[in-house]
């Protein structure tokens, strides 16, 4: 008896999960669009099977998400998924054919990351300190400096735990990161004292997980979005599309232009696996380009 599409999903996200590391947002965003792929199939009349899925069903899925309204970055996603999941069936033999060969993604537009510049960054890390229960000050604090001087994720920062901050050597240790990699962070001065000075007031309550609740509960992200917006709203950033991301995309941007960080040590703090990735960073202004035209051995 052959097994139905979703169930062979279910395998899939298993796989994710046991084999590759994903976090558990990732796996829920395949599981979301590769549900709603088997819906639309199942809208038709089509029964789950692997068959069901060939270049013109793909295709119809694709022209059913432009006519949802959705972007093409959103649509570019669910092709990927589903790209990975027959990858996946490929790979472990269940099929023996590839009918997304011929599908292309639409292109994505081409987005620089919003970034904060350093003035916009020290108001950020003064609103964070600005908290009327001096406990959450001190956490609101370490957060910010953690994010800003780190460039980690927030996955990352709400799974550290205790040991993984070494205040003696000065590093910050990340532990299944994006595809379960670890890797080591120097932590600067700013992150180092803020951090100390949270761990110093910090709650024990029973786990080792580095923020916390007033209470002592480890945090979620649900709460750190509204810690987040709160810091934010404080801070009189207008700027459009700032988010706690963007501190990642802060980190990244100052440091390549600071001079004094290349790329691909630029690849390594943050964690990619793809240089390309990381070269999305390489935007500059025209002051920046008049700079470097400027430093010209024979201009005068």
């Amino acid at each position: 008896m052959h097994e139905t599409l979703d169930t062979l999903a279910q395998d899939f996200l298993v796989y994710l999960e046991a084999e590759r590391g994903y976090s558990p947002l990732t796996i829920s965003a395949y599981q979301s669009d590769l549900s709603q792929l088997f819906a639309f199939l199942q809208q038709d009349g089509v029964a789950l099977e692997t068959h069901a899925i060939t270049t013109q069903a793909a295709r119809s899925w694709v022209v059913h998400l432009r006519r949802q309204g959705l972007t093409s970055n959103t649509i570019a996603r669910h092709i990927y998924s589903l790209r990975s999941f027959w990858r996946y069936l490929l790979d472990f033999g269940i099929v023996d054919h590839d009918p997304l060969r011929q599908v292309t993604p639409p292109k994505r537009p081409e987005r620089l990351p919003t970034y904060l510049n350093e003035t916009e960054l020290r108001e950020l890390l003064q609103a964070a300190s600005e908290h009327r229960v001096e406990y959450c000050a001190v956490r609101n604090r370490a957060i910010i400096a953690t994010f800003a001087f780190t460039g980690i994720r927030r996955g990352e920062l709400l799974g550290l735990r205790l040991d993984h901050i070494d205040l003696v050597e000065c590093t910050l240790r990340v532990e299944d990161g994006k595809g379960g990699k670890t890797r080591i962070l120097p932590l600067l001065d700013e992150a180092g004292d803020a951090l100390a000075c949270w761990l110093a007031v910090r709650r024990d309550n029973g786990h080792d997980h580095v923020f916390t609740t007033t209470h002592g509960n480890r945090l979620h992200a649900s709460r750190l979005q509204i810690i987040w917006k709160s810091i934010l709203e404080r801070s009189g950033i207008t700027k459009r599309g700032v988010t706690m991301h963007t501190l990642r995309h802060t980190f990244a941007t100052l440091l390549l232009r600071s001079g004094r960080c290349d790329l691909a040590s630029l690849q390594e703090l943050l964690g990619h696996s793809r240089l390309d990735t990381t070269a999305i960073y390489l935007h500059v202004g025209p002051q920046q380009l008049r700079a470097a035209v400027e430093g010209h051995p024979l201009a005068r």
